[in-house]
């Protein structure tokens, strides 16, 4: 029987068998041509987001001023183009720089959605199959007016940055085609509406109809294709978010990949990837708001700021008026990302802790102020109820008083009519 102590050493350690080996039997590993170890927190730490990015970045930039770039995709993708716009790039974007993010009220987040787009803007699907509900649970017509916008808006585009976000999608049976997103009680039937979980070979379709239509009718697009970090709000699987999430990243991811290898002859020349979610989710310490699916600002700031060394003729850079966003809905937190991304840092891990600590506390101080304006008001309303409470009493003894007075005349009169 073998020592205990012994076997766990030997589990714990895998130990060589040295009594076979000699010098002249340790050979090196083949190493191939190509060699990137897993960079530890040091090597991190020392080169930053370029780290991570190696192998995905342009020889030259991409984007000046005159460029006109569009971003479709998810909420993350409106980071891109509100920097683009604030800087004075994408002017020459029909109407106005901020309108180069194509919604429509709805965020395409799924490849098989966003390949929808591409093949009804070009004539490639029956529009009465159609069935499109936006976010705010209002249904949007197939119209040609709109699919004649759409097309003419791929078609001035030079830059196409494609944010992808989930492979979760609605399906309806009848006519093939993948929905928005799922559907309102009144519009929805199981007979005809499916969910699913596209799979990596689904996945691959829906992006190589995406690049047949780009050679097809757009040869001059350069696209930049990313991965959103955000997490997916709910899923409807019969398993934890968390899990179903990183299914979902998992499959896109792959599939992005495979796509890109197959295609390595356009890679970096009219086929990027921004490795966006490969940023967030190794190299920030502390990466996601309370709510655990939203950025904290410093951290898209960042990522925006190593997108525009990169892909950006920084040089045309026209600044930005400071605190222009702060008037929005929603503004603050998009200003704080504008301005963390004009920022330059050698220590972002000390950065990053020292911004959420310094933003934490302002919201502390905004949060305080908002207490204490209430605080005055319930304060005024209490000094008001005291003295209406005062008034009412007051005239509640008068009212006593009368009462009294009029109870002892009503005595008197009857003694007197007695």
């Amino acid at each position: 029987m073998s020592d205990p102590i012994d076997s766990r050493e030997r589990l714990v350690n895998w130990p060589s068998r040295q009594h076979l080996v000699t010098f002249d039997d340790i050979a090196k590993w083949h190493k191939g041509a190509t060699y990137h170890r897993f960079p530890e927190k040091p090597t991190l730490k020392r080169e930053g987001l370029g780290a991570i990015a190696k192998g995905w970045l342009p020889e030259h930039p991409l984007i000046s001023t005159d460029t006109r770039v569009l971003a479709v995709g998810s909420c993350f993708a409106k980071n891109f183009t509100l920097w683009l716009a604030e800087h004075g790039f994408n002017r020459t974007f029909p109407e106005s720089p901020y309108n180069a993010l194509l919604l429509f009220c709805a965020d395409f987040e799924s490849p098989a959605v966003i390949a929808q787009q591409f093949r009804w803007a070009f004539d490639e699907l029956d529009p009465t199959s159609l069935l499109w509900v936006d976010r705010n649970r209002q249904l949007v017509a197939a119209t040609d007016a709109g699919k004649r916008e759409v097309r003419a808006t791929l078609e001035q585009t030079d830059v196409l940055i494609l944010t992808l976000g989930l492979s979760e999608v609605w399906y309806d049976k009848l006519s093939g085609e993948p929905l928005w997103r799922a559907l309102t009680e009144d519009l929805f039937d199981p007979e005809r509406h499916v969910f699913r979980v596209e799979t990596l070979t689904q996945t691959m379709e829906w992006l190589e109809a995406i690049e047949r239509l780009r050679q097809r009718y757009l040869p001059r697009l350069k696209i930049i294709y990313t991965i959103s970090p955000i997490p997916l709000k709910t899923t409807f699987r019969p398993i934890s978010a968390i899990s179903a999430n990183s299914v979902s990243k998992a499959i896109l991811r792959a599939a992005l990949d495979e796509f890109l290898r197959r295609h390595n002859d356009l890679l970096n020349k009219e086929l990027f990837y921004f490795p966006s979610y490969e940023f967030v989710m190794n190299y920030f310490i502390d990466p996601f708001r309370e709510d655990n699916r939203h950025l904290a600002p410093i951290v898209p700031g960042m990522i925006i700021s190593f997108f525009v060394e990169h892909y950006c003729d920084a040089s045309l850079d026209a600044g930005r008026q400071p605190d222009s966003l702060m008037s929005l809905s929603g503004g603050k937190v998009v200003e704080r990302v504008m301005q963390h991304a004009s920022i330059v840092s050698e220590d972002h891990g000390a950065r990053e802790l020292l911004v959420r600590i310094s933003e934490l506390e302002e919201d502390v101080i905004e949060l305080q102020s908002i207490c204490d304006a209430r605080q005055h008001v319930i304060d005024e309303l209490d000094k008001a109820a005291k003295e209406r409470l005062r008034l009412i009493e007051e005239l509640q003894r008068v009212a006593e008083e009368r009462l009294s007075a009029m109870m002892k005349l009503d005595s008197a009169l009857k003694k007197g009519a007695g």
